[in-house]
């Protein structure tokens, strides 16, 4: 009688539970696949909320992906595997990819040729033309991921709502968005850059000459070195960047339409910009300047300041000064930031890191309009915006490719054989970028791969990382030139081909007139009749005009 009635209330109870999972799900009809995966959770998504239970098999999602690529296979590394790992567990599905690689030099013309096919891939990378991809995206061809932001794009939103003119930049005048754009995140706490003025430092305190800080004390430490060494040209040049470019950034201007802060000019007008080509000119015309600074290759140059042929160079990348130094021979390269003009102020950086997060329209990522899964690739995509991914894709796994000294990451310069092995040593390595191309780059890893150099500021030598050294001895924000925080115009394609046009005959009567200038072969009285010339040659106030009736409305 007991096991009788035991019985039954087991079946009654058995009963009600399952009358009572039925009655919960009368609340909301049952959803149809569109492969959401979740809801966020802490700025992402909470990784396999749709995972199947233990032991049942995971679904599939099977995609295609065009990469442009820059040399290796990256799925051939023990990078991509962890990649890959992350990727599945986010989503909480496995991954079957396609991957179709195109060297970076022919990836244009064939992702155009893969557009125009109908033919278009879950996932392509970008290019640096965005026409191309604004382009595309209005035919159809691309998914606009503006409706997936806000629910399946937490971390990539953030990059947006810090990124100055994003709404003119990444989207169309109607607000779509047809790409992610190239992300950076630069969370050193810095504005610096790897580009400077390189010095003989042994030079200048064996005969106890102050490192230039202005461009009169650049002159004047000039004149000095060419008494003391009269067979030689104390100030030389790089290849590229060419000396006359110094002066884009300490005199505010560009040998090209520029964002001026407010509006877009046409730099060559400028009197700033006559100003630094003046000043090139009176460094040829006395001789402190190495007369083959226009025309001389990168490795003659190098023998030249190895061989006390030149101490001064005023625009240069900094990793040079270890190739340039000979200690055996108390031959000593040393950086300081470039020469101020006291009449324009703070000079400007070459490449100046941008603070916090930023999304630039060179490069992005796309997915094509025509894929399975839209929720699911928007969210693949934005997972390599989060903390996470950035820190696994540009740092790595700590004590394999970074060890913490003194509360700070620090790139393990001589990778273990280990870490060789199992394909881990180049994680930021260029010829094997991870992921879906182009996925975000952190600033800082790319800061603890320099070594220290010597370095002057304020009165005092020291030896510091280049990008420290332009970091501490720049101002900040002010430092970052205009036209790196310019809306970008998207112009029609019809003013894009006449701006092209225009341009480009603009500016080669530009250069070949500018050496003449430096050169003594035409003379600086000559300066106005030579923007007549310039305006003969190229309408380019028009095309400013447009621009700006753009940007300004």
């Amino acid at each position: 009688m007991k096991r009788t009635i035991v019985l039954v209330i087991s079946l009654l109870l058995i009963a009600s539970l399952a009358m009572a999972g039925c009655s919960k799900g009368e609340d909301k009809p049952a959803a149809e696949d569109t492969g959401k995966t979740g809801e966020a959770s802490e700025g992402t998504k909470e990784a396999g909320k749709d995972a199947p239970e233990a032991g049942a098999e995971p679904e599939v999602i099977k995609l295609r992906a065009f990469q442009s690529s820059f040399g290796e296979d990256p799925s051939n590394t023990g990078l991509y595997k962890a990649w890959l790992e992350k990727m599945e567990a986010h989503i909480g599905k496995k991954l079957d990819i396609e991957w179709t690689y195109v060297h970076s030099d022919d990836y244009p013309e064939k992702l155009k040729l893969q557009l125009a096919s109908g033919d278009v891939p879950d996932i392509l990378s970008g290019t640096k033309d965005a026409e191309i991809m604004f382009q595309f995206g209005n035919q159809g061809a691309l998914l606009d991921i503006a409706p997936y932001i806000d629910e399946y794009a937490p971390n990539y939103k953030k990059f947006l709502e810090s990124t100055q003119y994003a709404e003119k930049t990444l989207q169309t005048p109607e607000g779509k968005m047809f790409f992610f754009g190239d992300g950076f995140q630069n969370d050193t706490g810095m504005v610096d850059s790897a580009y400077g003025s390189l010095y003989r430092f042994d030079i200048f305190k064996k005969h106890n000459i102050k490192v230039p800080e202005s461009w009169e004390e650049f002159y004047d430490a000039a004149v000095k070195l060419k008494e003391l060494y009269p067979d030689v040209y104390p100030v030389n040049a790089q290849e590229w960047p060419p000396f006359h470019e110094t002066f884009y950034y300490t005199n505010h201007t560009k040998g090209d339409i520029y964002w001026n802060g407010e509006k877009f000019v046409y730099g060559p007008t400028e009197e700033a910009f006559k100003e630094g080509i003046m000043y090139v000119h009176r460094m040829y015309k006395e001789k402190l300047l190495d007369p083959e600074f226009l025309t001389q290759s990168q490795d003659q140059l190098k023998q030249k300041v190895t061989t006390g042929k030149s101490f001064m160079i005023p625009f240069a990348w900094l990793g040079w000064w270890e190739q340039y130094s000979i200690p055996e021979q108390g031959i000593e390269w040393g950086a300081a930031i470039l020469p101020k003009n006291e009449k324009y102020g703070e000079p400007w950086m070459q490449g100046a890191a941008l603070p916090g997060l930023t999304a630039y329209p060179n490069y992005g990522t796309m997915i094509s309009a025509k894929t399975k899964y839209p929720e699911i690739m928007v969210q693949l995509l934005d997972y390599q915006y989060s903390p996470e991914m950035i820190d696994l894709m540009t740092w790595g796994i700590e004590g394999m490719n970074y060890e913490v000294k003194d509360g700070k990451r620090v790139r393990i310069m001589d990778p273990s054989e280990e870490v060789k092995n199992a394909k881990l040593e180049w994680y930021g390595e260029g010829v094997t970028r991870q992921g879906f191309v182009f996925a975000p780059q952190n600033h800082a890893p790319d800061v603890s791969g320099y070594k220290d150099m010597p370095f002057y500021g304020k009165g005092q030598y020291e030896s510091l990382n280049p990008f420290v050294g332009t970091g501490k001895f720049h101002s900040g924000k002010s430092a970052i030139p205009t036209w790196d925080l310019a809306p970008v115009i998207r112009l029609s394609k019809e003013d894009e081909a006449k701006k092209a046009q225009v341009m480009t005959a603009v500016k080669t009567y530009l250069d070949e007139n500018l050496s003449k200038f430096i050169l003594g072969e035409r003379n600086f009285d000559e300066w106005s009749a030579f923007q007549d010339e310039l305006t003969k040659i190229g309408d380019y106030q028009s095309i400013v005009d447009s621009m700006n009736e753009l940007a300004i409305k």
